[in-house]
């Protein structure tokens, strides 16, 4: 009897939750619904920017929900509301359809940015002229987040046992259904479970002397549970997440102390892991305040003391970054990061026991200038990455009238700094909107356009890129004629692939090498005509172009297409491998070509 109350309770419960949120849940129906289509027909026509939308659209609706609840009780203001809401998805879809040439990272990057403003509106409304303050709001979203991500986890787990158990066992199994439901459980289930544990936060009313308690009972039971750490969250804290918090705080301040001198602030180890630092003692910073026992109250007091000099530092080591590789976007947002980082340490250190509240205006603020017009982390990276390489040019005579001319005998220094900023605005695709680069930005001919070739170094450590798709990852080879895997590598390796049987060899697919790089494939008739070239330099010069040397690629990484009057040729990269150290180099790929005759 007591396992149906509760059942009912929880239905209820995710039934009062569609009622409060209706357009949320709606917004992540049709993002259900949308991704579903997407899996079964891997067509991704508008998939992202329809995405993008709703996910915009629902997050603003939630974001004034709350508002509605706190401060503006009236029907027609939340049909307004909502209103908005639709309004909001619809622009930001004709943004993405019709301002954007595609979605790049820098629209993603974008869109995550504002996400985060929502999600940072979303913890602060609550605690507006509130008792309750943004670490009593941020503790609940904090539990409710984990608290799903374990159940939705364990439910796909358990799921896919099932399936997998069917596959085995009794009937085939499409692998397509465990993307179904990881479909619905991110977009149908999570949204809802999680948007039932955020509590109904009290009304502002400025004649009550305690907003807090201007709520029915059961919401006031509810809103104290949700923002109240349990005693396993609260020991958690308390006894293991702070305490080693402090050991690699000491850690971390020796070693600074120990190599602050020479190359250690442009050490590339450094910046990464103190934005961690300060990311994790931020967050343990808020949850520490909901807690009343002696050790979080005493982490409080010292540890934004301890902050203020590693984010100074971590800021330094950043600023000193630009001058050898300039402003890129994500070191913009890293700079950021430090500036609130600072701010906010300064102001818990002069004021330890009052509200968190104004980390949220802060951190809006900076993200907004982050993606607001002209102060932009991309256009800034942009023109930075434009200017450094357009003097470096120019001071070697090799940008007149418009066009570059190659030139070989330059320092080694202008060089790096020349191909640091071609791969930046290359990973950027912005070549192609710079007029003297448009050429590079068809032929990605490094060496052609420049005088030398980009991965000449003189670093005293190899360089190393190793790169892989993911095994599991389904590829369509429908419409194509022949499909073969070929592996390409070192030099003076030529190797040729008959692809027809039967008396006529119709065409012949053949790796031409070159001594200076991994060279051509060429497919050509059985008259010897060439059908069609790819460069398998244009592999290498896509990954190289990527902060990560190690690790996955996606599938539109790993996928070249190349046609000709005759042809369509699509090469799947399954692994690129690629090492350059002073007076040698190794190449070698492994792929899947397609090859279609029209």
């Amino acid at each position: 009897m007591k396992h149906l109350e509760k059942l009912t309770s929880t239905l209820q419960g995710f039934t009062g939750t569609i009622k409060r949120f209706p357009l949320t849940i709606v917004f992540f129906f049709s993002s259900a619904i949308l991704t579903s289509y997407y899996i079964t027909k891997e067509a991704d026509d508008n998939y992202f920017e329809l995405l993008f939308s709703f996910i915009i659209g629902a997050a603003l609706f939630m974001v004034l929900q709350l508002c509605y609840e706190r401060f503006i009780r009236s029907e027609k203001i939340r049909l307004i509301f909502a209103t908005i809401a639709v309004i909001g998805a619809i622009i930001y879809y004709l943004i993405l359809k019709f301002a954007v040439e595609e979605i790049s990272t820098e629209i993603a990057v974008r869109t995550i940015v504002l996400l985060f403003i929502l999600l940072i509106l979303f913890i602060w409304i609550p605690s507006m002229k509130s008792r309750i303050g943004f670490s009593d709001s941020f503790m609940a979203v904090f539990k409710s987040f984990f608290t799903v991500a374990f159940y939705s986890a364990v439910m796909f787990l358990g799921i896919a046992l099932i399936l997998m158990a069917i596959d085995m066992l009794i009937a085939d199994i499409n692998s397509k259904a465990y993307r179904h439901v990881l479909n619905a459980i991110a977009f149908l289930y999570a949204p809802l479970h999680f948007l039932s544990l955020i509590p109904l936060y009290p009304a502002y009313n400025k004649d009550a002397n305690d907003s807090v308690l201007n709520l029915e009972d059961n919401n006031e039971k509810q809103l104290i549970k949700a923002i109240e750490p349990s005693k396993f969250l609260e020991g958690l804290i308390s006894y293991i997440i702070i305490p080693i918090t402090v050991v690699f705080t000491f850690i971390l301040l020796l070693y600074i102390i120990l190599n602050i001198t020479g190359d250690f602030w442009k050490d590339n180890l450094m910046e990464p892991l103190l934005v961690s630092y300060s990311i994790t003692v931020i967050t343990v910073y808020l949850l520490a305040c909901v807690i009343k026992s002696k050790i979080a109250i005493y982490f409080r007091m010292i540890f934004p003391k301890v902050l203020i000099p590693v984010v100074l530092f971590q800021t330094v080591s950043s600023v000193l970054k630009i001058g050898e590789l300039g402003i890129t976007a994500g070191r913009y947002y890293v700079i950021m990061f430090g500036i609130f980082s600072t701010v906010t340490a300064f102001i818990f250190s002069l004021r330890p026991n009052s509200k968190t509240n104004i980390v949220a205006p802060i951190l809006i603020v900076l993200s907004l200038i982050s993606v607001f017009p002209v102060t932009d982390a991309f256009t800034v990276s942009r023109n930075n990455q434009i200017s450094r390489l357009t003097e470096v040019l120019q001071k070697n005579n090799m940008l007149k009238d418009g066009k570059i001319v190659p030139n070989a005998n330059i320092s080694q220094e202008d060089k790096q700094v020349i191909i640091s900023s071609v791969q930046y605005l290359s990973r950027m695709n912005y070549t192609k909107d710079i007029d003297w680069l448009k050429a590079y930005s068809q032929s990605y001919d490094f060496e052609k356009t420049f005088g030398f070739s980009q991965y000449e170094t003189d670093y005293r450590d190899p360089v190393v890129y190793r790169l892989y798709l993911p095994s599991g990852v389904f590829i369509n080879v429908s419409g194509y004629d022949y499909i073969m895997e070929a592996e390409f590598y070192g030099k003076d390796n030529q190797v040729s692939y008959e692809l027809a049987d039967g008396e006529n060899k119709e065409y012949i697919l053949i790796h031409e090498n070159d001594n200076d790089s991994l060279g051509n494939l060429l497919l050509t008739d059985s008259q010897k005509n060439e059908l069609i070239s790819f460069s398998l330099n244009e592999i290498f010069d896509r990954f190289t172009d990527r902060d990560e040397k190690v690790g996955e690629m996606s599938l539109d990484e790993a996928r070249f297409i190349v046609e000709s009057a005759s042809v369509s040729l699509c090469i799947v990269a399954k692994s690129v491998n690629y090492e350059v150290w002073d007076g040698g180099s190794y190449q070698n790929i492994e792929a899947l070509i397609m090859i279609k005759i029209k």
